[in-house]
């Protein structure tokens, strides 16, 4: 009794699972003509591939046709081969799915009309009966290569033409797409992957687009170039060796570029207070000016846009600015002053005194500096023509402390020039 109840409980599911096969047929006897569909069924955007599911074809609610899904080896595909039947040219049919996964009878929203002897889709383009209706686009949004920068791209109409960089091998690249919602993309009526799929682009390759619902088939030309060799515009940059202030005239300028220059000559200079006097070419990137200022004071040069041009006739941007100070006058001592004590007469034994310089001198040190016997001496630059000087080791002495430079010592300005030896004498009782 247990056994004879649990196979019936058995058989009551699977009754149940079949409960809504439609089971529908048609008796073709009964009608003159007929209408084919090659056609793939596709439920909320799942295509069916189960031999249970199948479609029927109705005419004012009479079963015309019916067709299960059956798989295409040689197209890696499934699809319904149905056949309509009528009397009449013109009638209005109506589509179900039986959607076997899901135990369910979708109405299709989509209608056709029959035509005697019509044949609708086949194997590679396909009828759609589909519940939501597929998406009917077959755009090539946009065409690129893994790995590869594009130079430009261009989809004119149903070409693309497309420019790598120089010195790309294009005859094994891997393609990479955008296509229309669902589309898929063809070579030879074989489905490509996007970033998988390998192709030779020496010469122009066709793909083909095909809609989600396969019913807008799309061919586009893809034709892929190289650029040539990329010569950049000229960019110029100055250098010197030479400090900011210098005193010796001529000095040597380099100028370095990113790429080869014709036509250089000393008038496509700019100078300011100073004239360029010779140019020697070192290799096609470097050359040495040769610069010789008029006369004291601010100079500089500089190479303004388009001067000179590369091997594209492309000019030159502008080049940076280098700036000097030309200087032969030699710095002297403008001032020695005591500051503390500001007494005349004191028994401090620690003095200092302030150095002014007609201009900013370098190399002050207190071996520089002389005064009574056993002093010693710290410098301390306040800036850079102003010291102060702390004179001591004098208690022991008596008399008249006095501050000088030495008449041989390091003390130049900027530009080098040595320090004038001119002796003031300051005193301190």
């Amino acid at each position: 009794m247990k056994n004879y109840f649990i196979f019936l409980t058995l058989l009551l599911i699977g009754l149940k699972a079949k409960a809504q096969d439609p089971n529908w047929s048609v008796n073709s006897a009964n009608y003159q003509y007929s209408m084919t569909f090659t056609t793939f069924l596709n439920v909320n955007g799942t295509t069916l591939s189960s031999g249970e599911n199948k479609v029927a074809a109705f005419v004012n609610g009479e079963i015309r046709g019916v067709a299960n899904v059956v798989f295409v080896a040689s197209a890696n595909k499934y699809v319904a081969y149905l056949s309509v039947f009528a009397n009449t040219n013109g009638e209005t049919i109506t589509f179900k799915i039986y959607d076997s996964a899901n135990d369910n009878v979708v109405d299709i929203t989509a209608t056709e009309n029959f035509i005697i002897d019509g044949n609708v889709g086949g194997i590679f383009q396909s009828y759609s009966i589909a519940d939501p209706a597929l998406n009917n686009e077959a755009l090539l949004n946009l065409f690129s290569f893994k790995g590869v920068s594009t130079v430009s791209e261009v989809v004119n109409n149903n070409n693309v033409a497309v420019v790598l960089p120089f010195g790309t091998d294009i005859t094994g690249l891997t393609i990479e797409y955008v296509l229309s919602n669902g589309a898929n993309l063809f070579l030879e009526n074989t489905k490509q992957l996007s970033g998988a799929s390998v192709q030779d682009f020496t010469n122009t390759v066709t793909y083909k687009v095909l809609s989600e619902n396969e019913e807008v088939f799309v061919e586009y030309e893809v034709s892929v170039t190289v650029a040539s060799e990329n010569v950049d515009p000229p960019v110029l940059v100055l250098t010197s060796a030479a400090n900011s202030v210098v005193k010796q005239a001529p000095l040597q300028v380099n100028l370095t570029t990113n790429v080869a220059i014709s036509n250089f000559i000393p008038e496509d200079v700019l100078c300011v207070n100073a004239v360029v006097s010779n140019i020697k070419k070192e290799n096609e990137l470097l050359y040495v000016l040769t610069v010789v200022p008029i006369q004291q004071g601010d100079f500089s040069i500089e190479i303004p846009q388009n001067k000179v041009l590369n091997s594209d006739n492309e000019g030159n941007s502008p080049s940076n600015k280098l700036t000097f100070i030309y200087d032969l006058v030699r710095p002297y001592v403008a001032t020695i002053k005591r500051k503390d004590p500001t007494e005349e007469i004191t028994k401090d034994d620690i003095l200092e005194f302030t150095v002014t310089f007609s201009e900013d001198v370098e190399n002050v040190s207190s071996s520089d500096f002389v005064s009574v016997s056993d002093a010693t001496f710290t410098v301390v630059k306040e800036n850079d023509s102003t010291y102060l000087i702390t004179v001591m080791s004098i208690a022991d002495f008596y008399g008249v402390v006095s501050l000088n430079i030495k008449p041989v010592n390091t003390i130049q300005d900027k530009a080098g020039n040595l320090l004038l030896n001119t002796v003031i004498n300051v005193h301190q009782n």
